[in-house]
């Protein structure tokens, strides 16, 4: 496994030739279908290491159909028990479908759960106590880290949400210029330095993601439209896998083939199984995902490429 679910965080090693990989889901038979998937595939059971499974707040976009994972004050304690149930449903059928070396299970805290220390630190108990090893926080802003910290301190299991964060409201790519890298850096260290032991990085550039993680001194992390590095994982989504965007996406998983309107008719065990297992096969043998146009020059690469951003050094 590319993190450990023991030791204090400490990461085990990482295991060259399989692709750790993290798999946003949400439900009991989503996890039946991953199972199967594997189950089936010599190749997947070789090529790809399922490190963990995340209960991801998309669930508001994907089976409910909301336009975004942000929600007002009122509703937040309402999707703050979704989510725990959900938590708490995944983490039963994982124990049930995987006797063996079972993926560790990430809560993803949804808006409104980390907004001070009292009420971060009450939300995540509950979902460890709903059966996640580790919460996953977005980092939006600059006091999230005394949230990192305070949880840390409690001996909770913390990934830090770097890049593109989808609570914070705003769009586009991140890290396209070397003054947003040495941000995005910055944030990669505080995350470290207050207790976190994994990210996830969102919407990076390619360039701007392999500096980060193709260190020796790099948390473990999972990148999502973020291109490909040589040490870090993948964070893929089971739902991204069968059901086509609204929209035309050049980076989307290729197996997407069914209209969002064919839910919940087609998205059974079975449909989910295959499209996932060819989605994990193509990310396990490198033709996904693709690679993002970078906007850095080449001078700029080699800048990126010599610097080393978990050492708090200069910018040159």
């Amino acid at each position: 496994m590319f993190i450990s679910k023991t030791g204090n965080g400490a990461p085990l090693s990482i295991e060259p030739a399989r692709q750790p990989i993290k798999l946003n889901l949400y439900r009991d038979y989503e996890v039946r279908a991953l199972a199967l998937a594997i189950a089936d595939s010599p190749f997947l059971q070789m090529a790809a290491s399922i490190d963990c499974v995340m209960v991801s707040d998309s669930y508001l976009m994907t089976h409910l159909g909301r336009s975004s994972t942000r929600v007002s004050e009122g509703e937040q304690p309402l999707l703050l028990d979704m989510m725990v149930n959900l938590v708490r449903e995944v983490a039963s059928e994982v124990r049930r479908s995987f006797d063996t070396h079972p993926p560790f299970i990430i809560a993803d805290m949804p808006d409104g759960s980390t907004r001070d220390k009292t009420i971060a630190l009450a939300s995540a108990n509950r979902m460890i106590d709903a059966g996640a090893d580790v919460v996953k926080i977005e980092v939006c802003n600059e006091a999230i880290f005394d949230i990192v910290s305070a949880l840390s301190a409690q001996n909770l299991r913390v990934m830090t949400h770097l890049g593109y964060t989808p609570q914070g409201g705003q769009s586009g790519r991140v890290g396209t210029t070397l003054a947003e890298a040495f941000t995005l850096f910055k944030e990669a260290r505080n995350a470290r330095d207050a207790g976190a032991d994994s990210l996830v990085i969102e919407k990076v550039d390619e360039f701007v993601h392999r500096a980060l993680v193709d260190r020796p001194e790099s948390l473990p992390s999972y990148a999502i439209f973020s291109g490909k590095s040589a040490n870090g994982g993948q964070s893929l989504n089971v739902w991204d896998s069968v059901f086509r965007p609204g929209f035309e996406a050049r980076y989307f998983p290729p197996t997407a083939s069914y209209d969002v309107a064919s839910y919940p008719d087609i998205y059974q065990v079975p449909v989910i199984a295959d499209h996932l297992g060819r989605f994990l096969k193509l990310t396990a043998m490198g033709e996904f995902p693709l690679s993002p146009p970078s906007r850095f020059k080449a001078e700029e690469r080699r800048t990126l490429q010599q610097y080393n951003p978990w050492l708090d050094q200069e910018v040159f």
